[in-house]
């Protein structure tokens, strides 16, 4: 066919294509700017990428044309500019055909995550900022406007919807915070992060997924920058002197020092070259104390009233120096525990980011809350100062992952408190080493929404995913997150991010109520083999609370109340496991693996115990078993068939009083009776006769004292035999903070081959 009739057919073709089309976009205009993407599972749409376009945009079509087909079951084919026919469009990214199609249409002050949803019969745009902002712009029609959620990297919500009609858009959202890292394990996942626009610097974020804000370094880098190792032999001037002594054990660098300033900049300038694709690198302290108290470097900090003197005057000096170089590049640093309170008179420079760090805070209350009043005085002094202010804030329980952690009301206050002040980045630090972190899920997404909108209605939110997630067991979870909430709230409670298992709350009460909302939360959802295995791990945290809270199970069995798990502990024990394998859920805190929880719980076949001899039948007896047993690291579990649950921890005989088995006992105040007389049951392997084989003593935190302390001479112990041994009598009530029980050794190996013990147990005073 020559060329002339091709282009007359193609011409005639078009014409009717747009006559029809016309008459199509004539009826829209009189619905009301209607436009009409997919009717009865059919569509003529086209995706229309730019004819350059970046993997971030293409990767937006496919995502795009991949959930409309879900839910409506119509495949949007997607399209170049240049092989655009003129049919309806879905424009994704901007260029010309959508430029010419709305006129209006602008990129500007969008940055690089901003985004904008806007139609233009018959016509959809969705485009942004580079790179980020087109796929953010997908992802908000799909989830602003047609509903889809993304709760996990596994559960989603994308409705069925066989006709998608959509009315007049004119949306344009730029998020307030620059950075914004929910630090939680699930969210690491790439497609997670991109859906619900997190663009922190450890998600899996490839070019397709719009990249992120990437560290170089990320934290606490002072020493993989000046490792001692290499430097402190030669160059001990470089590092703190406290004491009138250099040192590099747990300490930081001298940070007045010109000779180690100048190293440090060209260390800066190495890393960089190596990692061209740097937006901030970190020049940080390390993760303790230690500063220099050299006479410069004190006098520096004396003038400026804070220890954040001497460290923003280095880190300001590497900044001018590497900004010649890298200025695109920011410097990272922290205020942290000693450097938290900002200085008098030396401010940022602009290429410099202060990271502010909330680890001392209360995180059941509020930032505002008067128990909160130092942390907030720096965030509002360092707001004063600081270009870039960036937050590292705490939102798990380091300590117990698995333990209740009720910060869920004051999530949306905090994030709001922190923008109000002009933080222009929030790092959210979560359960990160493991899945399966209390009420992770919840907070990882709640915080993703919140970091991009901080005004946001968090409570709103909240019921959100409670309902998406949970379906109808969503009310009673959510009762339970309440419930715990109002426990440490009533109970003034400083929450930090190292809560111990022996905290007052959840409380005994709180504990029953707690576990009836979730057996109605079962029953909402029974024969639903999804929606249970989420209840499941959501209740994990009371599970865990009644395993290592031998006190409130010897309430329940004295009250006769009917809970989910049993009161054997190693049938509870193996529950517990068997919910974290079902899960994935590898640590149990920070640096811990699940692993080490399970020998504790279920290893060599632990049983259930019976009660100490001579106290059979007494009420309210509470034993504290050796699962719950801190010891050192030279002790070991064993099995051992005298041992009242088959299992025991032992100790070398020739360590010193530094090993010890401990017992953490609890806070008394909801207890029916505060005074016990407690006792150790211990098995000693002997091989002389001479000294002390052990001692035992009761141990107070707040005085940082043995208020007992008693050594058991080798004449009182029958070799290899089980006895208990009475350490004294407490009362509970007397304790702002949980003491605990200890079996020490005294270092006679000679005498002693080892100690071993089985549990503490308390007998009620009435």
């Amino acid at each position: 066919m020559p060329a002339s009739k091709q282009w007359l057919i193609g011409a005639l073709v078009l014409c009717i294509t747009s006559s029809a089309w016309g008459s199509a976009w004539a009826r829209e205009a009189k619905m009301g700017k209607q436009i009409t993407l997919v009717r009865e599972g059919q569509s003529d749409y086209r995706i229309v990428l730019p004819n350059r376009s970046s993997a971030a945009q293409r990767h937006a079509a496919e995502e795009l044309a991949s959930f409309l087909e879900q839910m409506s079951g119509a495949r949007l084919p997607m399209v170049s500019e240049r092989e655009w026919q003129g049919e309806p469009a879905v424009f994704v990214g901007l260029a010309g055909s959508a430029r010419r199609a709305a006129p209006r249409a602008s990129r500007g002050g969008l940055g690089s995550d901003g985004l904008v949803i806007m139609t233009a019969p018959p016509h959809l745009l969705l485009f942004g900022g580079e790179p980020r902002g087109t796929l953010y712009a997908v992802y908000t029609f799909l989830e602003e406007h047609l509903g889809c959620r993304w709760w996990t990297s596994t559960a989603s919500t994308i409705p069925r919807r066989r006709t998608i009609t959509l009315g007049a858009i004119n949306d344009r959202q730029v998020p307030v915070l620059e950075y914004r890292e929910p630090f939680f394990h699930d969210a690491f996942d790439g497609d997670w992060a991109v859906r619900n626009k997190s663009n922190g610097n450890r998600p899996d974020l490839d070019a397709a997924r719009g990249g992120k804000i990437t560290y170089t370094g990320f934290v606490h880098t002072f020493y993989p920058l000046v490792p001692p190792e290499q430097h402190f032999a030669q160059h001990p001037e470089w590092y703190s002197e406290i004491g009138g002594k250099r040192t590099a054990d747990h300490a930081q660098l001298c940070l007045t020092n010109p000779e180690l300033t100048a190293f440090v900049v060209g260390r800066v300038k190495e890393w960089l070259r190596a990692n061209p694709r740097t937006g901030i690198i970190s020049v940080s302290q390390n993760d303790w104390h230690g500063n220099c108290q050299c006479a410069n470097c004190k006098a520096l900090d004396d003038k400026e009233g804070s220890p954040a003197g001497s460290l923003l005057h280095f880190v300001n000096a590497v900044a001018r120096e590497v900004g010649k170089e890298f200025p695109r590049v920011a410097i990272d640093t922290l205020a942290y525990q000693y450097t938290r309170k900002p200085p008098r008179y030396v401010r940022p420079e602009p290429n410099v980011i202060v990271r502010l760090c909330s680890i001392e805070c209360n995180f059941a209350r509020p930032l505002t809350d008067s128990s909160n009043r130092s942390f907030y005085q720096d965030l509002v002094g360092w707001s004063k100062v600081s270009q870039r202010l960036y937050v590292w804030d705490y939102v798990t329980n380091f300590a117990h992952y698995l333990r209740p952690h009720p910060n869920v009301p004051v999530l949306g206050p905090n994030v709001l408190t922190f923008v109000t002040n002009g933080v222009r980045g929030i790092f959210e630090q979560g359960s990160y080493t493991s899945p399966g972190g209390e009420m992770a899920a919840l907070k990882a997404w709640v915080l993703a929404k919140l970091l991009w909108n901080p005004n946001r209605d968090a409570n709103a939110l909240i019921q959100e995913f409670l309902h998406g997630y949970f379906g109808p067991a969503g009310p009673s979870v959510g009762r339970y997150l309440d419930l715990v909430h109002e426990d440490a709230v009533s109970h003034h409670y400083y929450l930090g991010c190292f809560a111990p298992v022996e905290a007052p709350f959840p409380g005994y009460e709180t504990m029953k109520r707690s576990e009836l909302a979730y057996q109605q939360a079962f029953r909402a959802v029974a024969g639903e083999g999804e929606l249970e295995r989420r209840v499941r791990l959501a209740r994990l945290p009371l599970l865990y609370t009644w395993l290592l809270r031998p006190d409130l199970v010897a309430r329940a069995q004295g009250e006769g109340f009917r809970w989910s798990a049993s009161c054997d502990f190693a049938i509870t024990g193996r529950e517990l496991v068997a919910i974290c394998k079902e899960n994935n859920i590898s640590q149990h805190r920070e640096g811990a693996p699940i692993s080490e929880l399970e020998q504790r719980l279920v290893a060599f076949d632990r049983h259930a115990s019976a009660p100490p001899a001579g106290f059979e039948g007494v009420a309210g007896l509470v034993e504290l078993p050796d699962y719950l047993i801190r010891a050192d690291r030279a002790a070991s579990y064993a099995g051992d068939a005298g041992a009242s649950d088959g299992v025991c921890v032992v100790l070398p005989g020739d360590r010193g009083p530094e090993c010890e088995a401990q017992g953490e006992l609890w806070f008394g105040q909801d207890q029916p009776v505060a005074k016990y007389r407690c006792f150790a049951t211990v098995k000693c392997e002997l091989t002389g006769q001479q000294g002390n084989a052990f001692a035992l003593g009761f141990y107070d935190h707040v005085s940082d004292e043995d208020l007992i302390s008693k050594p058991v001479p080798i004449s009182q112990v029958a070799s290899g035999q089980w006895q208990s041994y009475e350490i004294g009598t407490v009362d509970l009530k007397q304790f702002a903070r949980p003491p605990h029980l200890w079996v020490g050794m005294v270092g006679n190996g000679a005498n002693v081959k080892s100690v071993a013990v089985d549990r503490f147990f308390l007998v009620p005073v009435p």
